[in-house]
């Protein structure tokens, strides 16, 4: 219809239009580069801060499950340290021209750590969920122990402003060490504190710089919300999330499965990813469809790891056609083709670059961009033509939680995932996550824009597309 508005074209023009945005607004570096309590934000701070506008709601979650109890003032003590070991999450995001993360006054008074006792876990783990972060007065981290009987559950939820979820990853370990060490009465603990600075940004321009490897340019792929969804509306408000857990032992399954097939696990989740929008959105055969995917960038570091808890990820594209009576095998073989050429090649610099030029840009300038962009969204989603038909989902493989049962003192976590951010429509963010041989798939989306049982029916697609289909030639 022409009434509608071609939103594709609308987001190519946007961001056309922000790649234009000069530093003609930068001003003096408000910023002191040697004061210890200041830490500088990166570009990938900063387009995490601006989703605050309407866009997404900046929240990574992590939910535990204890074969016991843990000692509360333990684990209090033990969130409290952590902010002393990565400096970042004893901090506030600093909004000047050019932000910064500054430690905050009143750490020790900070309320971290909560304690919840009820008879029904699940409940309180949906509150929790489910309860915004105040990105300006809250701590950038907060946890929750969650007591039902004999048994604890533990819930992280960490800003995406100060990581992503491999520094997610990297808390979850480290707040584990920490409260062993105290259970093993190390009271004298005291954590060295890691330097978050550019130089995790130049080792990285600098590997990728030595390293002959043909690249692939994020900047120059824009993927499109192409597929159809059943959106209620493109509306933000409350939260809600879905998850879907695979079969215990379909891990091994998919392992073998995937090995005599040359895959990997991300290349079979990325295959059910496609094959039930296929089912869902029925596409025209043969018209290639985008689905971006996440990567890890510390993976291109000499060491593979960062010198800091920090937000270092980016992504690629996968596009791929629909074709008519294909297999899940037949499927596969084509994402494995696509995936490969991703595997043997590297970030082009432009990307990184890319982020030197946001940094470089005026913050406020920043905010005010995307707050006319928030206040154009919310215009158009009052429409009564519902013009968000269609949906962009993005795939974030966070793989594997821990690859060893992780330990709070003598208690085990028998059962773990990961929640993403919420994405505004027609943005559709899926995690995957695996810990002690199950693989959860989850989901958040905004219960104004659309019902719950599309997003469980969409993860519940996705799941048995892995098993039917990885079952299919054992």
């Amino acid at each position: 219809m022409k009434d509608k508005l071609d939103i594709a074209n609308y987001y190519k023009n946007f961001y056309k239009a922000f790649s234009k945005c000069g530093t003609s607004y930068k001003t003096k570096r408000e910023n002191a580069a040697d004061d210890p309590d200041i830490i500088p934000a990166d570009a990938h701070d900063i387009f995490n801060y601006v989703a605050r506008y309407d866009m997404a709601n900046f929240q990574i979650q992590a939910i535990m499950k204890l074969d016991g109890k843990l000692d509360f003032n333990k684990l209090k003590r033990a969130v409290r340290l952590l902010a002393d070991a990565e400096p970042v999450f004893g901090c506030r995001f600093v909004k000047r021209s050019t932000p910064y993360w500054k430690r905050c006054d009143d750490i020790d008074n900070i309320e971290f750590c909560s304690f919840v006792e009820t008879g029904d876990p699940d409940e309180a783990v949906r509150r929790f969920l489910e309860s915004p972060l105040d990105m300006d007065n809250d701590p950038v981290h907060k946890v929750i122990l969650i007591r039902s009987g004999a048994t604890d559950t533990l819930g992280v939820k960490i800003s995406h402003v100060c990581c992503d979820a491999a520094g997610a990853r990297e808390y979850i370990h480290l707040l584990s060490d920490i409260y062993c060490r105290i259970d093993n009465r190390d009271g004298d603990f005291v954590p060295n504190p890691s330097k978050r600075d550019k130089n995790d940004h130049y080792r990285l321009l600098s590997a990728l710089m030595e390293n002959p490897a043909p690249s692939w340019d994020p900047l120059a792929q824009t993927a499109m919300p192409t597929w159809k969804f059943p959106w209620k509306n493109g509306r933000i408000g409350s939260t809600g999330f879905a998850v879907c857990r695979l079969p215990e032992g379909h891990l091994d399954i998919m392992k073998s499965y995937g090995k005599a097939r040359g895959a990997t696990i991300n290349d079979l989740i990325l295959t059910a990813v496609f094959r039930a929008m296929f089912e869902i959105s029925n596409p025209p055969y043969g018209i290639p469809m985008d689905i971006p995917l996440t990567i890890d960038l510390r993976k291109f570091l000499p060491d593979k790891k960062a010198e800091a808890i920090r937000n270092l990820s980016d992504g690629v594209v996968i596009r791929l056609d629909r074709k008519p009576k294909e297999t899940f095998e037949e499927t596969l073989s084509r994402v494995v083709a696509l995936t490969t050429v991703v595997k043997k090649g590297r970030p082009s610099i432009r990307s990184l670059k890319w982020a030197e030029f946001i940094e470089s840009m005026n913050f406020h300038q920043i905010c005010a961009f995307f707050k006319a962009e928030s206040q154009l969204i919310n215009m158009i989603s009052q429409s009564p033509v519902n013009i968000f038909d269609k949906c962009c989902p993005i795939l974030s493989n966070f793989g594997f939680i821990s690859k060893s049962l992780i330990k709070f003192g003598e208690n085990v976590v028998t059962y773990a995932y990961i929640i993403p951010p919420v994405v505004r429509a027609p943005g559709i963010l899926l995690v995957a996550s695996t810990y002690n041989g199950v693989i959860t798939l989850g989901v958040g989306y905004y219960k104004p824009s659309v019902n719950k049982s599309h997003m469980e029916g969409l993860l519940g697609k996705i799941r048995d597309e892995l098993v039917e289909g990885c079952r299919a030639q054992e």
